[in-house]
């Protein structure tokens, strides 16, 4: 007897790494200044932009790989 295979459709799985549409916050434009912020380091302290930076020209680049 030969074997039967089934096709069974699937709801298409929502993509959670790209935003549904472009109602989303985009940060600063280039050149436009970037407000003071903290955030942990890779040892856990404190680090506050401003006081890193010490008045001296900066690059700043946020990678976001989800969907916020």
């Amino acid at each position: 007897m030969a074997e039967q295979r089934f096709i069974v459709e699937q709801e298409p799985r929502p993509n959670f790494r790209m935003p549904s549409n472009d109602v989303f916050p985009k940060g600063p434009e280039t050149g436009k200044k970037l407000p003071d912020f903290t955030l942990p380091d890779q040892r856990g302290n404190a680090v506050t932009f401003s006081e890193v930076r010490a008045g001296k020209k900066a690059l700043v680049m946020f990678h976001r790989s989800a969907r916020w």
